[in-house]
């Protein structure tokens, strides 16, 4: 098993992902819900994990199990490795959006 082609494969999709946002991607819902320009590529990382987690659950869960009922039965270890990454992406990502936009109504509230 090559393993450094895998890790050069992790590191080019890594740097692509973290250099690809730009200003033209800021990350602005409305008014109110925006978070600071450097925080875009963290935050697209975290939703890439979260899709590809949660596309990985859907996949691999029992068939006729919803979703939300997987922490009540018995599954594999990768159905629940799936499940626990897919919720510790979301949490990051909605840390990093509550997090950011106190920072960008803090630097608001600087600049006036």
């Amino acid at each position: 098993m090559n393993l450094s082609k895998y890790a050069k494969s992790v590191c080019f999709f890594a740097s692509l992902t973290l250099l690809s946002a730009n200003q033209a991607f800021a990350f602005t819902l409305t008014r109110r819900i925006r978070v600071p320009d450097w925080m875009d590529p963290y935050m697209a990382m975290f939703l890439v994990g979260t899709f590809f987690g949660y596309l990985g659950l859907l996949v691999t869960k029992p068939r006729g199990v919803p979703v939300n009922q997987l922490s009540r039965i018995k599954t594999s270890p990768l159905v629940n490795f799936l499940r626990i990454f897919a919720l510790t992406m979301l949490m990051m990502f909605m840390a990093m959006l509550f997090v950011g936009m106190a920072l960008r109504r803090h630097s608001e509230f600087l600049s006036n």
